[in-house]
């Protein structure tokens, strides 16, 4: 035979009673199951069952909360605040980069632009004068050649003349011989 475990009493108002029956109606139990889940309720959670409001589990949030935002200030105190700084050190340092940048570099290079623009039209001047030279160089050889094809005509003819030679045709030979000097 089975040993009833159910040997214990308790005598309560039919006030009670009625909500206890609408608990266990709503949740689908037995009283004597809801009452066996009430106390392993209060049992494990070492809440008091006379705290409606519950103040200990207010009171352990409140505390839970307490150590979060400390630890976040602490940890603002030791990491963020000190990372803004430098962070905003560095961006003033680098904004003093750029202005220097801007005051000493960018004239500079303007300053080169401007003197390699300068030099590039010197070295055209140059090359230009240069190839002038070469030209008047050639000129001036050619000039020389010409003219000594002059003077070796001018030459042989007069070597040609003798004392029999007219002076017409000895004008005629002087003649010619300036106007091919003329022609050059």
């Amino acid at each position: 035979m089975t040993k009833d475990e159910n040997v214990k009493t308790i005598r309560f108002p039919v006030k009670t009673d009625e909500k206890l029956l609408s608990l266990a109606n709503k949740h689908g139990l037995t009283k004597l199951d809801l009452f066996i889940y009430m106390v392993d309720y209060f049992y494990k959670s070492k809440k008091d069952p006379r705290d409606l409001n519950d103040e200990l589990l207010k009171n352990a949030i409140n505390r839970k909360t307490d150590n979060i935002v400390a630890f976040i200030k602490t940890q603002e105190q030791d990491l963020l605040i000190p990372m803004k700084k430098d962070s905003e050190r560095m961006i003033t340092v680098q904004g003093k980069i750029v202005d220097f940048f801007n005051d000493h570099i960018l004239v500079h290079n303007d300053e080169q632009k401007t003197a390699y623009a300068e030099q590039a039209k010197n070295i055209a001047q140059m090359s230009k004068y240069l190839s002038g030279l070469d030209t008047a160089q050639y000129d001036k050889a050619r000039l020389k050649g010409k003219f000594s094809e002059i003077l070796e005509h001018y030459i042989n003819s007069r070597e040609q003349m003798n004392v029999l030679t007219k002076q017409v045709e000895k004008d005629d030979l002087i003649r010619h011989t300036r106007s091919m000097l003329r022609n050059l």
